[in-house]
C-alpha cells in the first residue's frame, strides 16, 4: 500500500495532525508538546499498556548543569554524534529538571543505587573525561512503586489530562508516503483489521529499540548471544518502518548493557549487582579479565565481546561471578526495581532460593565449585588464591582494582552465577538530526517524519547513564514541537 511514489489512500479510516507511534517516555513527551502547541495528537501503541522501557528503567534522567558538557559528550561518542546534536541535546537537557517539575514531578539528585562502581548514580559515567563535572542526574521522588514507575506516572498523567487519545493493542505496520516522499500517515492493525491513519502534519516514531529481535541483534551486536532485561515489545518495528521509506541507520552496534543471568523459565534476563565487594569475574578458563568493581555499570557487557578466532569461541560468554557466603547473604543479586522480570519474580533476600533452584551454583571449596560449573579446578583455585593475596597486600597489579574494593573470597560455602551480556536497551535506529528529523541515505530529512527516544538514540559509542531518559525528554519535546509546526498537507 505504501511506496516512494504515491501510496496515500483517497480515504483514511482515522486522522490527526500528529500521529505518534509508540507510547513510552519519548512518545508521551512528544504528545504533550505537540498538544500544547495546538496540534491534534493521536498515539498508537502495539501493546496493551504504555510505558515501555521508561517504566521499567531506574527512572533517572540526565540533567546537565552547563554547556561545558559538550566536550564530554563528544569524547564518549567518539565521533558518532555531530557537535550540533550534542549542543542541541545539552541546551534543552539543562531544563530537564524544571520541565519535569512543570509536569508535577519532584526531581531530586539521584542517589547511588549500588556499591563498587566508579560512577555514582548522580554523576558522570566516566568522571575522568573533560566536561564530566557538568553531568548530573535526577530522579523523581516516589509516592509509591519504583522510580521508573513514578517517571512514567507523571508523563502518562499529563497525556491523560490533555485528553490525547491513546489506542492500545494497535500495532503500526507501515508508513504511508505520497509522490513528494512526504510521510502522510500509517497503516495499523486494530481488532484484527487493517486501518489507515492520516497524519495531516507529521508522524513521530518512538517505538524503542530491538532488544527482543534476535535477527537484528545477531547481525549488529558484537556479542552472541545477547539477552535483554526490558520491554519485550521492543522488536525493531520502527527501524523497519523507517527503512521502508528510505531512512539511513546509525548507532546500530551501540548498547547500554551489563552482565545478567538468563534462565529458560523467563523470556527476559535478570540484572545482577553485587553490594558486597567479595566477588570476582572469571572467563571460561577460570581467569580474571577486568577490574570487577571499576568497570562502569552500563559498559560491563562490552568487556565480554572478545572473540578467540583460534578456538572460534567467545571465552567470556558466559562468564562467571565467583563469591563467598558473606556476599551471598548480604543482599539479593537481583534487587528488583528495573526490567520486566520485577513483575514476574521476586529474588530472595539472601539468594538462598536461587541456590535451591540451581541458578546459583554452590561448592564446599573453590575446587568443588569449579567442577560444578565446568571450569578447570586448578585454574580457578589459583585465580582465587592470587586475588585473595592481592586483598591482603591491598594492591591488584593485574587490573588495578581499587584498594577499598579488595575483599577476599574466603568464607565457605563458595558460589558462582553464570552471566551473559544483557541489554538494558539498544541505541541504534533511523539516523536523525538536531531537529529530530529522520534522515535518508543522503543525509536529507524525510519530509514529515520525526523520531525520538531509544529509536535511533544519540548515544552511538559509549553510553552515559540516564542518557536515554534524558534524551527522551529532550528530543520528545523537539520532535513534538517541530511536528506540530508543520503545515498540513491536505
Amino acid at each position: 500500500m505504501s511506496n516512494l511514489a504515491d501510496g496515500t489512500p483517497k480515504k483514511f479510516d482515522m486522522e490527526s495532525d500528529v500521529v505518534i507511534v509508540g507510547y513510552g517516555g519519548a512518545g508521551a513527551v512528544a504528545a504533550i508538546t505537540a498538544h500544547d502547541l495546538g496540534a491534534r495528537v493521536l498515539i498508537l501503541e502495539k501493546t496493551s499498556a504504555g510505558g515501555g522501557n521508561t517504566k521499567l528503567s531506574g527512572g533517572t534522567f540526565l540533567t546537565p548543569t552547563g554547556m561545558g558538557g559538550v566536550p564530554y559528550i563528544e569524547k564518549i561518542s567518539y565521533g558518532t554524534m555531530e557537535r550540533d546534536i550534542a549542543a542541541a541535546f545539552l541546551e534543552t537537557a539543562l531544563k530537564n529538571e524544571s520541565y519535569m517539575r512543570s509536569l508535577g514531578g519532584e526531581p531530586e539528585i539521584s542517589p547511588d543505587f549500588s556499591v563498587g562502581y566508579p560512577s555514582p548514580s548522580g554523576k558522570a559515567s566516566f568522571p575522568h573525561v573533560p566536561g564530566a563535572e557538568f553531568m548530573s542526574k535526577r530522579v523523581l521522588k516516589r509516592v509509591k512503586g519504583t522510580r521508573g514507575e513514578r517517571l512514567w506516572e507523571v508523563l502518562a498523567t499529563n497525556v491523560e489530562r490533555r485528553g490525547v487519545p491513546v489506542l492500545l493493542d494497535t500495532p503500526v505496520r507501515e508508513l504511508l508516503t505520497n509522490g513528494a516522499r512526504e510521510v502522510t500517515g500509517v497503516v495499523a492493525e486494530r481488532d484484527g483489521k487493517k486501518i489507515t491513519v492520516k497524519a495531516r502534519k507529521a508522524v513521530v516514531l518512538t517505538t524503542g529499540g530491538f532488544e527482543f529481535d534476535e535477527a537484528l541483534k545477531w547481525d549488529f551486536l558484537a556479542s552472541k548471544p545477547f539477552y535483554a532485561y526490558g520491554h519485550p515489545g521492543n522488536t525493531g518495528d520502527g527501524i523497519r518502518m523507517a527503512q521502508q521509506v528510505g531512512a539511513a541507520l546509525w548507532h546500530m552496534p551501540a548498547t547500554s548493557a551489563s552482565a545478567g543471568f538468563k534462565c529458560d523459565e523467563y523470556q527476559a534476563s535478570f540484572g545482577i549487582r553485587f553490594i558486597s565487594e567479595r566477588f570476582i569475574y572469571v572467563d571460561k578458563n577460570g581467569q580474571r579479565f577486568t577490574d570487577e568493581a571499576g568497570v562502569e555499570l552500563h559498559e560491563i557487557a562490552a568487556k565480554l565481546a572478545v572473540f578467540d578466532s583460534k578456538r572460534m569461541d567467545y571465552p567470556r560468554i558466559p562468564m562467571y561471578a565467583i563469591f563467598d557466603d558473606v556476599a551471598r547473604r548480604k543482599a539479593p543479586l537481583n534487587p528488583g526495581g528495573t526490567g520486566i522480570n520485577q513483575y514476574l519474580y521476586k529474588w530472595s533476600a539472601d539468594n538462598s532460593a536461587e541456590v535451591a533452584r540451581g541458578w546459583i551454583a554452590q561448592g564446599r571449596s573453590i575446587r568443588d565449585l569449579a567442577a560444578r560449573i565446568g571450569i578447570d579446578p586448578a585454574a580457578l583455585e589459583k585465580t582465587v588464591a592470587t586475588y585473595n593475596q592481592y586483598c591482603k597486600t591491598g594492591k591488584d597489579p593485574d587490573f588495578e582494582r581499587g584498594k577499598e574494593t579488595l575483599a577476599a573470597i574466603e568464607t565457605s560455602s563458595f558460589y558462582a552465577i553464570k552471566l551473559y551480556p544483557c541489554l538494558i536497551n539498544t541505541q541504534g535506529g533511523p539516523r536523525r538530526d538536531k531537529d529530530s528529523h529522520v534522515l535518508d541515505a543522503w543525509g536529507k530529512p524525510i519530509p514529515r517524519l520525526y523520531a525520538a527516544g531509544e529509536l535511533g538514540s544519540i548515544w552511538g559509542f559509549m553510553y552515559q547513564g540516564s542518557g536515554n531518559n534524558g534524551e527522551s525528554i529532550v528530543f520528545g519535546q523537539i520532535a513534538g514541537r517541530n511536528a506540530a509546526g508543520e503545515k498540513p498537507w491536505g
